[in-house]
């Protein structure tokens, strides 16, 4: 397939001038197969990768990946490096996510959360994005947004501790009624992810984890839970899921880890199309639906403890008087995003027009831009009453 990439390319890596803001110029992706891409099992792919003049090629394999979104036309795909690489200016890393962000048109939802998170504090960790073009084959498939994977290196693991341990979305926070079927997940319900379930099958510590939200007395339960989970953590994640709205992350979409024996569990945050006014079957809501905290059943135990709220209502004066949660920061940070996303809009929407029978309605790219915005200040006014904060 090497071959087939630089025939591709011809004077590709010769050196041109890095483009200015006003001429933006995506990076380009290009994959290369010998087979459709599956769902199932990663096959062998080259990656070339083209910004301005420069040009570069590994190797690695990919699938096709998603839940709900499998469902829709434009894929996303897992990609797995042979080696770790920088992609896209980020940190290098082996495994990618190539984000199709079909249903958000903004292409900012996953960005916004995941920048705010990584903002609220050193332990608040969500993958670093950026924006590129991508190609299978030859064929265009739109604008993409490049995430991190979050593996054992971008959440600082330490692989030689016996107490390290990831798991992407552990069914511990679901209330006993609606836990999802185990079926769907085969033997590894947990779905851990460092180290290997089939070496080591470490799902007994969530079973311990889940036991202990739901049968600890009250004095021994609020005297050790933070023993259990990094509280400073799992204070800003809920603080962002109430400003954000994110109802569908309440109970799902996010990592639950462990770094080492030293530390106790954190929460990384992972999937936020359900936010800034969007629902995540991208329903309009302008705060019409309210996230329902009792669906977890560790945040509604937290927040029957009167030093817990206290401790809400405190860091939320924190983040607003920084001005991390603000209207500013959040215009600030859609101005940045903004000529990245309309580089590729042109030929996304050739390929995925905005009005097509997926969406709840025909608004385009401006329209969602500012459909953010106007959730914003609606979304802080409902905190500002909510934890009694006054500039």
């Amino acid at each position: 397939m090497l071959v087939i990439v630089l025939s591709v390319f011809g004077n590709a890596c010769k050196r041109t001038p890095k483009p200015k803001a006003d001429n933006l110029q995506l990076p380009v992706i290009h994959i290369f197969t010998d087979e459709e891409i599956p769902w199932d099992e990663r096959i062998p792919c080259d990656m070339a990768v083209v910004t301005g003049g420069d040009s570069v090629v590994w190797s690695g394999k990919i699938k096709c990946r998603g839940g709900t979104s499998s469902k829709f036309y434009k894929h996303s795909y897992a990609v797995k490096l042979d080696k770790k690489q920088s992609l896209c200016s980020l940190p290098a890393n082996r495994s990618w996510i190539l984000n199709a962000s079909y249903i958000d048109k903004t292409f900012m939802r996953h960005k916004l959360c995941y920048d705010l998170f990584n903002s609220m504090g050193d332990n608040d960790i969500a993958p670093k994005c950026a924006y590129a073009l991508l190609r299978c084959n030859n064929q265009p498939k739109g604008l993409y947004v490049v995430m991190q994977r979050l593996n054992k290196h971008v959440l600082n693991i330490d692989d030689n501790d016996p107490d390290a341990v990831i798991f992407k979305e552990p069914k511990i926070f679901y209330p006993e009624k609606q836990m999802p079927d185990p079926a769907a997940f085969g033997d590894n319900y947990q779905e851990q992810t460092f180290p290997d379930f089939e070496k080591e099958d470490r799902s007994e510590l969530m079973r311990a984890f889940r036991k202990f939200i739901q049968q600890t007395p009250d004095v021994e339960f609020y005297a050790h839970i933070g023993e259990w989970i990094d509280i400073q953590n799992l204070i800003d994640w809920n603080l962002l899921l109430q400003f954000t709205n994110n109802g569908d992350g309440v109970k799902k979409n996010f990592y639950l880890y462990k770094k080492n024996s030293e530390t106790p569990y954190r929460i990384a945050l992972w999937d936020c199309d359900h936010s800034f006014g969007r629902d995540c079957d991208n329903e309009r809501n302008l705060l019409e639906r309210l996230l329902d905290e009792r669906q977890n059943i560790l945040i509604d135990r937290m927040m029957k403890s009167p030093e817990y709220r206290e401790a809400l209502k405190n860091r939320y004066h924190e983040l607003r008087r920084s001005g991390v949660f603000s209207y500013d920061n959040i215009e600030r940070m859609m101005r940045e995003n903004d000529p990245f996303v309309r580089a590729g809009l042109e030929e996304n929407m050739k390929l995925w027009p905005f009005d097509s029978e997926n969406y709840y309605d025909s608004a385009g790219y401006d329209e969602e831009y500012a459909l953010i915005l106007k959730f914003v200040p609606l979304s802080l006014q409902r905190l500002d009453d909510l934890y009694q904060y006054h500039e």
